[in-house]
């Protein structure tokens, strides 16, 4: 898998959507169709560890990054998720400097963090890597995404930021809006103050921002502002429009 700051930079910025759906049909398509990555959502789908294998095996083919967003800050995600060969872990609802020191402790190896160590899962190639080069390939290619999505998030993010390891802070704006009394109001001005000093700030340091939007014209102010790392819709969402669509044209096809 390619370096997580090397995919990072490889392009002006990256974008794929959120997925729900644990089909690997549906990981190929999303691959084919050109998306640079999708984000496993465990937070809020139904999927389970077994499901997560083929997913894997489907993105890996169609040459998309997998990232896995975990439903909660706990070893045990990162451990099988990381072992499996996932692209990388999107971390929740981190709140302050410790919640970003324990996801990087978790997701790396030493000298950077802590992560379990065994080099008989899929991840080495079930030690068919040289396990000094794996540990040295697992620390490089894994991507770390930490969401900020309340208002203690913000309120600590300078000392956030400044914790090694950490590729991407990801703002959720729907999470976000609720936390600042204003639920589902994304581009209401006090929203959009907040995500742009999370953008300023980031910047100031080096660190990619990534945000969530299921609009065009959300995706284009947001590149406007320097966000590289784009999560754009949610695949149940695009395929309930597509289905729709499909059925308005066929409707307008029988009149």
């Amino acid at each position: 898998m390619e370096e997580a700051k090397t995919w990072l930079a490889a392009k002006p910025h990256r974008i794929g959507p959120f997925l729900r759906i644990p089909r690997p049909e549906l990981v190929e398509m999303l691959g084919m169709a050109g998306f640079d990555f999708a984000i496993l959502d465990l937070e809020h789908g139904p999927t389970a560890p077994a499901d997560v294998y083929p997913l894997i095996l489907a993105a890996e083919r169609r040459g998309l990054r997998l990232l896995a967003r975990i439903p909660a800050l706990q070893e045990s995600y990162f451990k099988w998720l990381l072992d499996l060969g996932v692209g990388g872990i999107q971390v929740p609802h981190v709140k302050c400097r410790e919640d970003a020191e324990r996801a990087v402790a978790y997701g790396m190896f030493a000298p950077g963090g802590e992560r379990g160590m065994c080099r008989f899962v899929r991840a080495a190639e079930f030690s068919n890597i040289p396990k000094e080069d794996y540990i040295a390939e697992a620390n490089r290619n894994r991507l770390l995404v930490l969401q900020i999505e309340g208002k203690e998030g913000l309120d600590h993010l300078t000392e956030i930021i400044e914790v090694p390891g950490i590729d991407v802070i990801f703002v959720g704006p729907y999470d976000l809006s609720q936390s600042l009394g204003l639920i589902g109001q994304i581009w209401h001005p006090e929203v959009v103050k907040a995500v742009e000093e999370v953008i300023t700030l980031c910047g100031n340091k080096g660190v990619e921002v990534g945000v969530f939007t299921d609009t065009p014209e959300g995706l284009a102010h947001w590149k406007k502002l320097g966000v590289k790392y784009l999560a754009y819709r949610v695949e149940t969402e695009i395929l309930l429009n597509a289905f729709k669509s499909t059925l308005t044209d066929a409707h307008d096809a029988l009149r």
